[in-house]
């Protein structure tokens, strides 16, 4: 259910950026707030992001940005991060001959092992499996 959830909410934010039509009505100004954070962690999550730097740019306490983008989204800010970035290794390793450590760099991930430890949680693959299985 929250894979599904993610994979929705990566694809609204990548559709909002494209979009030239005029923005939806937000329920509140908080939605409004964590949909423009949604939308800057989509369009960078292969830069290095912490909370706090994200807090610092959005003006709001890392505390209540924390509380809000769960409430909001129903993911913690590193939840939502990894699987943005795991989702875009995953069709790297579908489209692409990269090597994985490079995927793993170009999606944001500075440990390899944990790259690793994070693609096989989400997917239930190694990243070498996801790629054989996907090919």
């Amino acid at each position: 259910m929250k894979l599904l959830l993610m994979e929705s909410l990566l694809f609204a934010g990548r559709c909002a950026e494209r979009s030239d039509t005029a923005a939806f009505e937000h329920a509140s100004p908080l939605h409004k707030k964590i949909s423009e954070i949604v939308q800057y962690i989509n369009g960078r999550f292969h830069e290095p992001m912490t909370l706090a730097g994200l807090s610092e740019r959005f003006y709001m306490s890392p505390y209540y940005l924390s509380r809000a983008f769960k409430e909001v989204t129903g993911f913690t800010f590193i939840e939502y991060v990894n699987t943005a970035r795991i989702k875009e290794a995953q069709r790297s390793l579908k489209e692409t001959d990269m090597k994985i450590i490079g995927i793993a760099e170009a999606v944001g991930f500075e440990n390899i092992a944990h790259f690793g430890r994070m693609f096989k949680k989400l997917t239930k693959h190694t990243p070498l499996e996801f790629r054989k299985l996907n090919r």
